[in-house]
């Protein structure tokens, strides 16, 4: 690509305000190399001119979520905002409440925090997230589809946004996006050829939200998707950033 080329795609990219639902930042054990505290993140950010993130903490999934709370309290600002973790305990909700939190981040899965999502056992939990507004994120191999069914199910006003879907869920996706109104998904993973238009002529704009796995992948296959999309400006501002700042202003409320 030219270099008058790249310089378009930047400008272009600048004018969405991009949001960036799914970025993680510190040290973590498994990707150590690819970890990154605040002003390198901040820096790779600007690279990719990407103008906010919501964060979580690499120790909060691989090591303790109140250690990674207290970690990504310290780092947070107005660009980095934070993606808190939550445990289904009454303590922790209560320390998690104090945060008032916009966006809380669930990891289920049996190699992270290993916890049910039914009410038997989350119940308290996604009652003080439903009752708040708070956006609960959740990434798809930390729960199932029928885990996911049964969880907005059982807790209809809880705004979920699924994280890393994939390029092959549209056949799941869709009749949960038909069915609750409060169920939203990240672009992280969402590349396949023209899939994205494809959504917006079905769905409209509303439903899905950039994201990129920063750092673990490089934002570069996202935005291209976005930058190539054949969809209005709008709905690209949209996607980029609109509709997560919503989301985000909703929970404040």
């Amino acid at each position: 690509m030219s270099e008058s080329a790249i310089e378009t795609c930047l400008r272009e990219v600048a004018d969405w305000h991009v949001f960036d639902a799914n970025v993680r930042m510190g040290r973590s054990g498994i990707h150590g190399g690819l970890a990154l505290e605040p002003p390198e993140l901040v820096v790779e950010m600007d690279r990719n001119g990407i103008e906010q993130a919501l964060i979580s903490h690499f120790t909060a999934v691989e090591y303790d979520a109140f250690e990674g709370n207290t970690a990504l309290a310290q780092a947070v600002n107005q660009r980095l905002v934070p993606c808190w973790a939550a445990l289904p305990e009454t303590d922790f909700i209560k320390q998690l409440d104090e945060r008032k939190p916009a966006a809380v981040r669930l990891y289920f899965a049996p190699l992270r925090h290993n916890f049910s999502p039914a009410p038997w056992c989350s119940g308290e939990l996604c009652s003080f997230l439903q009752d708040g507004r708070i956006l609960t994120l959740i990434a798809a191999e930390d729960i199932g589809w029928e885990a996911l069914a049964n969880l907005l199910e059982n807790f209809p006003g809880l705004h979920v946004l699924l994280l890393e879907a994939g390029y092959r869920a549209d056949r799941y996706l869709f009749p949960l996006l038909r069915k609750f109104p409060n169920l939203y998904f990240d672009s992280s993973t969402y590349l396949g050829h023209r899939q994205l238009e494809c959504f917006v002529e079905r769905f409209g704009p509303e439903r899905i939200v950039f994201g990129s796995r920063l750092p673990l992948y490089t934002p570069g296959a996202a935005l291209a998707v976005l930058a190539t999309a054949r969809i209005s400006d709008q709905n690209k501002r949209a996607i980029g950033g609109g509709n997560l700042r919503s989301l985000l202003e909703s929970s404040e409320q």
